[in-house]
């Protein structure tokens, strides 16, 4: 009965280790996995356009404050021709071009964004698991077809997250929810900067022992 016991328990230790172990390492996907992968990666973005500002704006803006004429970039909006100025300066107003690149909020009438372009996977890196339902994905993407308004230098000077954009390839990670109609994004994709070190592929020995002591105490129970 004591034998019978102990191979239970090692049997449920070294289980515990093999998935912890597998877990923690990363690998390059097969192709198919890649393309889904990305697939539902790109899904992810195209709901989620690269705009100009956190909320959106409703036009005219009238009597706008010198620190909204410079925290929303009217002045370069107006001289890439997005925006016209009336009335003295102090308001501001979409022009015919703005309103054809302005992305209307449909929640509230009259307010919305300028978008300049979506994210797009360039390439699947690495995956590896984090649970029997998830993959912890990453990958390289850029900012597929950015609108031309978005490389003039005022508009870049007043909004330096687009130089960040469209500076070329970038690298991130998502975790990826495998669900019955496929892979899902879960939360939000984070940008893994150079400095940045990956996440640690395999486990320490202090680890390693603390999950294989949590698991001995666990079926002593």
């Amino acid at each position: 009965m004591i034998a019978r016991i102990n191979q239970s328990r090692w049997s449920a230790i070294a289980e515990v280790v093999l998935v912890v172990t597998v877990a923690g390492c990363s690998s390059v996907p097969p192709p198919k996995e890649r393309i889904d992968y990305s697939a539902s990666l790109n899904r992810y973005y195209e709901g989620r356009p690269m705009c100009l500002w956190a909320n959106t704006v409703k036009f005219p803006v009238e009597n706008a404050t010198p620190d909204q004429v410079r925290t929303l970039g009217f002045e370069a909006l107006v001289g890439s021709g997005l925006l016209v100025r009336r009335h003295g300066g102090k308001e501001f107003d979409l022009s015919p071009e703005g309103r054809s690149a302005f992305s209307p909020d449909v929640f509230n009438k009259g307010a919305g964004n300028f978008c300049y372009g979506r994210r797009k996977v360039v390439s699947i890196d690495a995956a590896q698991h984090n649970s029997r339902s998830s993959e912890l994905v990453e990958y390289q993407y850029s900012v597929a077809d950015p609108a031309a308004w978005a490389r003039e230098d005022a508009i870049q000077h007043a909004f330096p997250q687009i130089v960040n954009e469209l500076s070329g390839v970038h690298k991130a990670q998502a975790t990826l929810l495998d669900t019955t109609e496929g892979f899902e994004v879960a939360g939000t994709p984070t940008s893994i900067t150079p400095s940045e070190k990956k996440p640690t592929t395999q486990l320490s020995s202090l680890t390693r022992g603390k999950v294989v002591l949590a698991a001995t105490r666990k079926q002593g129970e």
